[in-house]
């Protein structure tokens, strides 16, 4: 489960990458110029990520609670 978050939230840091190129230089992803495409990848990006962090750290402090080991990949 933990995989998959962080799998997620590297996709999401891309998407965000992505739709801040459309916005200030959308030259170099070889598309026209369209800001408000930029700004709805970049917040939904954004949104879905946050989401993401939140679950993880619920997960972690359910296991902190119950007493299992967290799955955070932390030595």
């Amino acid at each position: 489960m933990i995989i998959l978050l962080n799998i997620g939230r590297l996709a999401m840091v891309a998407w965000v990458i992505y739709g801040l190129l459309l916005i200030f230089a959308p030259g170099v992803v070889h598309q026209p110029p369209d800001q408000w495409s930029g700004i709805i990848q970049v917040v939904i990006a954004y949104s879905l990520g946050y989401l993401m962090d939140r679950a993880r750290r619920r997960r972690a402090k359910a296991s902190a609670v119950d007493g299992t080991p967290a799955e955070t990949g932390e030595i």
